[in-house]
């Protein structure tokens, strides 16, 4: 007994980390390689100015790069709604398992307790009656003892039956409780694989910031190749910028694929939750 309120202590403390998780975004920012406007207009004034065998290249890698930044932007937004929408399900989830069988089980309950009440005056009463039995026999009065060992024995089979159908109801709602407990351990069971899923876009996430940092350095160099009229160095740190960008967007792509199996973890237990 012991061993499994363990257990349902620590499903329920996962839980409640893995929807404090969910509802605080991780760091799913806006595109990552910024040039201000006046940076712009330098690269493309640099880029116009480039030999014809550059200039291809240049532009070409310019549009590969404005394509990536697209896409990241686009998997930002999907990001910040797919997680979101992720939280809200996992609460709705929960509230859902929460509310298993209450109504039932309540039921139940108040049941057994009106079945007590109802049998109390008789209980007291039985009891009663053996106490005056035991007073009358310590004070040697036969005939009252008999009289009342008569009165004891009618109630007693009554007080026997009570008990019994008591006791019928109580089986009744320990079982009901204890299918109750392992459906709700099973699903809550089922949840906990959102936690490794959720490490690893954690995971991808991080290395998509990782590379991220290392973005300022490149677009300060192309700044200054553009400054100097240096095409070929242009050409490199544009190419650079580019295979940065595809990084953080394959990263940023498998976030969105462990956000959806989030998602599909939370709708398929949803979908096992019994209906009221």
């Amino acid at each position: 007994m012991l061993k499994s309120m363990r257990l349902n202590l620590v499903s329920s403390m996962l839980l409640a980390w893995l929807a404090f998780l969910l509802l605080v975004p991780d760091a799913a920012s806006a595109a990552s390689v910024s040039l201000s406007q006046t940076a712009q207009t330098a690269l493309a004034k640099h880029i116009a100015a480039a030999p014809a065998a550059l200039k291809d290249k240049l532009n070409a890698q310019t549009a590969s790069l404005q394509t990536i930044q697209r896409q990241e932007t686009s998997l930002d937004d999907r990001y910040s709604t797919l997680h979101a929408n992720n939280a809200k399900a996992l609460d709705a989830v929960n509230q859902r398992i929460k509310l298993i069988d209450a109504d039932k089980l309540n039921r139940m309950t108040n049941d057994l307790n009106a079945l007590r009440t109802k049998y109390k005056p008789l209980f007291t009463l039985y009891t009663t009656v053996n106490k005056r039995i035991a007073d009358a026999r310590a004070l040697k009065l036969k005939e009252l003892t008999a009289i009342l060992k008569q009165q004891a024995d009618m109630l007693k089979t009554a007080v026997q039956l009570a008990r019994a159908e008591i006791r019928i109801r109580e089986d009744a709602l320990s079982a009901a409780k204890a299918a109750t407990a392992k459906t709700v351990k099973s699903l809550k069971t089922s949840l906990t694989a959102i936690t490794s899923v959720h490490a690893q876009s954690k995971v991808a996430l991080a290395s998509a910031s990782g590379t991220k940092k290392t973005i300022p350095g490149v677009v300060k160099t192309l700044n200054a190749c553009v400054k100097s009229g240096s095409h070929a160095g242009t050409l490199q740190s544009l190419s650079s910028l580019v295979a940065l960008s595809h990084s953080i967007v394959d990263q940023k792509t498998r976030v969105i694929e462990h956000e959806n199996k989030i998602a599909a973890i939370i709708n398929q237990v949803g979908a096992q939750i019994p209906v009221r």
